[in-house]
Formats: structure tokens, C-alpha cells, sequence
């Protein structure tokens, strides 16, 4: 019988002390359920809570990802004209772009898995409610923990420039990478390859067997499990109707997330033959909307506080 990986503690680049387990996505309710996790006091304080009545789990189907980074990164970004690692497991990291087109479009699939029978004009004019839940750090775009400046990409575009560049124009291998572990937070993080590294990556399971994370070639689509960061509302059934109503006290809770942590070698995933410049202090969010102009273009506003 095969002994049951524990969750190992490391310093992070941003000086935290995060659990992390390889290979391996596990669920809220597993962590609940673990002896090693017990152990963790800081943890326990809001993994252990039984919250009731919420959105869970709420079905996203992702087609953007972002890269958030500070001043000095992004200069780097601009000099060499695209991204690289910069740890030493030569890993680029992007987050979910989720944005309020693709919150309705969960509650919408939500729907349908509380109602059945539910029609698609009924889904039309139910009144909006997840939106009352997604209230976690992954959904506010305006504010990042990690950077003033963020770059946006679809995420096809993404891929196809990671697959011409990367793999020598073979599918990038997706695999299951680590489940991290903070104290009010989960992270599962993707690993993307090359198949020239199969080798060196083939312990991590490939994302194909994750019942939580799933890539069709197109987009991402995961199944969040906690959406709230603060519970302020329970999730009430009226009829044929899903309704947020006021909680209190309000409670807090875990909230998860999907990031995606790209294994650039010695290469550098480059942008644009001729990458622009612009005033760092200008930038609020690099966005990646006409392809014909290269990989990047870029809009210029008010810049993006940090939290």
C-alpha cells in the first residue's frame, strides 16, 4: 500500500510560508478531512469552518489569462521584448482573467444544474445573484496583490505563441503541478510544457484526469469550490428561483484559485518583433487585442493599486 504524500512547508519568493503538495489537486473537503492539515493552526482557523447555503461548485469557462507584475519586472518585460522565468524552476506565472460576462455565464450553467427543467429564457430573466458571491481576490480585476501592472492575453493566443515558440509547433502538454496552501487561500497550479521535457516532468499526472481543471484547446474550465472570501450572503431557493440573501454575522472563510505556471527553459517567450514602449507610470493594464499588430498591444490608464 502506498504511503500518502504529505503537504511539505517552503518560503515563497514573497516571503510567505505556503504548503504545497506535487502531483496532486486536492478538494476543500479533502483538506478538511487530512491528518497533516489538522496540524496547521493558521489554516484551521478558516478551512474548519462549516459554511453552508453558498454557490459550490460554480462552473467557469476561462478564454483570458494575466500576468501581474511590479515596476521593475516590467521594464525587464519591455527590454527583452517578452517573458521568462524568473525562479529557478525557469516557471512564467499567469492568473485567470474572469470577468463579468464569464460570472453570468457560470450562473447560468449553475442554473441549469438547480433546475433541471429550467429553460433558456427563464435563464435569461433570472435575476443575477453569483454575483453577490464572487467576492474572493481572483474576481477583482481592478486591484492585484502582486504588481501595479498587469498584462491580459487570451488565452488561445497565448498557447499558440508558447506551442510556435516553445514546441516547435507540437500541443503543449498541460499537466497537474501542486496544490498550495496558504492561510485563507488554495491555489492549484497548472504546469504547461513542452514535449521535449516529457522526461522531466513525468511525475506530475496530466491535467486530463482532474475532475477540477480542464483545457479543450480553447479554454480552461474549472470548477471553483469557494468563491467568497466573506460570506455576506447565503444562497436561498425560492420556487424556481436562486436568491442571495444578507447573512449575519457575515463569516470568512477559504476562497481557491487556478493559476498557470508556464516552464519557459533557458528561452524567453517573446511578444512582438518590435515590442512599444510606453511610460511605466502610465500603464494600468496590457492588453492583448489585435493580433495583427504582433502578440501584445496596450491601452494607457490610471494605474492599478496595490493590496
Amino acid at each position: 500500500m502506498a504511503t500518502e504524500k504529505v503537504f511539505r512547508a517552503r518560503i515563497n519568493r514573497r516571503r510567505i510560508r505556503e504548503l504545497f503538495l506535487d502531483g496532486e489537486y486536492i478538494s476543500i473537503q479533502d483538506l478538511k478531512d487530512r491528518d497533516d492539515i489538522r496540524l496547521e493552526q493558521k489554516v484551521q482557523k478558516y478551512l474548519s469552518k462549516d459554511i453552508s447555503d453558498y454557490p459550490s461548485p460554480v462552473e467557469f469557462h476561462i478564454t483570458e489569462v494575466a500576468h501581474v507584475t511590479n515596476k521593475t519586472s516590467l521594464e525587464d518585460i519591455w527590454e527583452s521584448e517578452g517573458f521568462m522565468g524568473l525562479n529557478r524552476e525557469s516557471l512564467s506565472w499567469w492568473s485567470l482573467k474572469i470577468n463579468e460576462v464569464d460570472i453570468r455565464a457560470a450562473e447560468e450553467r449553475f442554473l441549469e444544474k438547480l433546475f433541471p427543467d429550467i429553460t433558456k429564457e427563464e435563464k435569461t430573466a433570472h435575476p443575477p445573484f453569483l454575483s453577490e458571491f464572487t467576492t474572493s481576490p481572483l474576481f477583482l480585476n481592478e486591484t492585484s496583490r502582486y504588481g501595479n501592472f498587469r498584462f491580459t492575453f487570451p488565452l488561445t493566443e497565448l498557447m499558440e505563441a508558447y506551442k510556435k515558440q516553445k514546441c516547435e509547433g507540437q500541443e503543449p502538454i498541460l499537466r497537474i503541478y501542486e496544490t498550495k496552501l496558504f492561510k485563507q487561500e488554495i491555489e492549484y497550479v497548472v504546469l504547461v510544457h513542452s514535449p521535449e521535457f516529457n522526461e522531466m516532468f513525468v511525475q506530475f499526472p496530466l491535467l486530463t484526469s482532474s475532475p477540477l481543471v480542464a483545457y479543450d484547446g480553447h479554454q480552461i474550465i474549472w470548477k471553483a469550490q469557494a468563491i467568497c472570501e466573506t460570506h455576506n450572503f447565503r444562497l436561498a431557493i425560492c420556487g424556481n428561483k436562486a436568491v442571495a440573501q444578507s447573512k449575519y454575522p457575515f463569516q470568512f472563510y477559504v476562497w481557491d484559485q487556478l493559476n498557470f505556471s508556464e516552464y519557459e527553459g533557458p528561452r524567453i517567450l517573446l511578444c512582438t518583433p518590435v515590442f512599444p514602449r510606453i511610460l511605466c507610470s502610465q500603464i494600468a493594464d496590457v492588453h492583448s487585442k489585435d493580433s495583427s499588430r504582433g502578440f501584445i498591444s496596450q491601452r494607457e490608464s490610471a494605474v492599478y493599486p496595490v493590496i
